[in-house]
């Protein structure tokens, strides 16, 4: 079917409503499942429930422009939190099931095919943590306009965010803007979480290290190594190197390594130190925290610039960013 083939002299359109005196459904289904930091339902709810008609006036255009694009933002924040959950739950359901000699010594039942599973869960789980950074970045583009070097509204990435948060802040000028405050309270609450003290440093690099490659390599390119207690049971660790090559430490029998070093040793300094289910766990937590921090500075900046007049940087920007490409259909 090509689209000339279809009807194209519309008369009616059936959709969602478009305006709204209450929250969706959905949105307070995932608020009291508790999947979406608080500060993300108030932000929902000062803006109008993302109604047609609700945009105020730092979000108002001619084209509709400003207000649609963050309400595609808060939706696909609250969408990428939700899938997370979905996915973390069935990351520990499947990895539960997957083979390990303990299972088989204790005589315990496991699913042949769950390994896979677990590693498609899991893969999909940090996409869809990243996601929900990234949605973030594009509001604090849309609320900080220009403050951010690289982050441009339409085309944001909470990579950008983090490298600024790891240089000084500049001093501000001799005229000191309403966004100062915003783009200092960020630095300061987003930056205490992104860079975090040992033994949490690093947690957002790992993170967006192991969904790149996740991503753009599939999941055999991480080669877990699982460890058991003193009972016999098995745990899974990731390893916190890129690559994580084990040949590295193999040697023929009968000749000694080059550089010998011992097992435990290896594993501390390559491998992070909770198992994976605690890591993961911990991220979805971590990143929550996060989210909660940035949303929080957005829905203050909200506040205090909703009544200003149309944010027309912000404007030029997603303009900017708009792109429609050549391909219309298969030869």
């Amino acid at each position: 079917m090509r689209l000339e083939q279809c009807n194209l002299d519309v008369d009616q359109v059936v959709g969602a409503p478009v305006q709204r005196n209450d929250p969706d459904p959905i949105w307070v289904r995932d608020r009291d499942a508790g999947l979406l930091p608080d500060v993300a339902f108030g932000l929902y709810a000062r803006a109008g429930f993302l109604s047609f008609g609700a945009a105020p006036p730092f979000l108002t255009d001619e084209k509709r422009f400003l207000f649609s694009y963050f309400s595609m933002l808060m939706n696909s924040l609250r969408e990428s939190l939700v899938d997370a959950d979905d996915d973390l739950s069935g990351f520990i359901d499947a990895h539960g099931r997957t083979y390990d000699p303990g299972k088989r010594a204790q005589g315990e039942a496991w699913d042949p095919d769950a390994d896979d599973r677990a590693r498609k869960h899991f893969r999909l789980f940090l996409l869809s943590l990243q996601s929900a950074l990234d949605a973030s970045a594009d509001l604090t583009a849309l609320f900080l306009t220009g403050l951010i070097p690289g982050l441009r509204l339409g085309r944001a990435q909470f990579s950008q965010v983090e490298t600024w948060l790891q240089r000084p802040l500049p001093a501000p000028g001799l005229v000191v803007t309403p966004q100062r405050q915003f783009l200092e309270r960020l630095y300061s609450e987003a930056g205490r979480l992104v860079c975090a003290e040992a033994p949490q440093r690093d947690w957002l690099a790992l993170m967006r290290m192991l969904r790149n490659k996740a991503a753009h390599l599939g999941d055999n390119v991480f080669r877990y190594v699982s460890l058991h207690d003193n009972g016999g049971r098995f745990y899974t660790f990731v390893p916190r190197r890129w690559p994580f090559i084990w040949e590295e430490h193999m040697h023929l029998a009968g000749k000694a390594p080059a550089d010998p070093q011992p097992v435990a040793d290896l594993f501390r300094a390559t491998l992070v130190q909770d198992d994976i289910v605690a890591f993961a766990n911990g991220l979805r937590a971590q990143v929550t925290i996060l989210l909660a921090a940035v949303v929080g500075v957005v829905d203050g900046a909200f506040v205090a610039f909703r009544e200003f007049g149309t944010n027309a940087a912000a404007l030029a920007e997603l303009e900017g960013s708009s792109h429609t490409f050549e391909f219309r259909h298969w030869a």
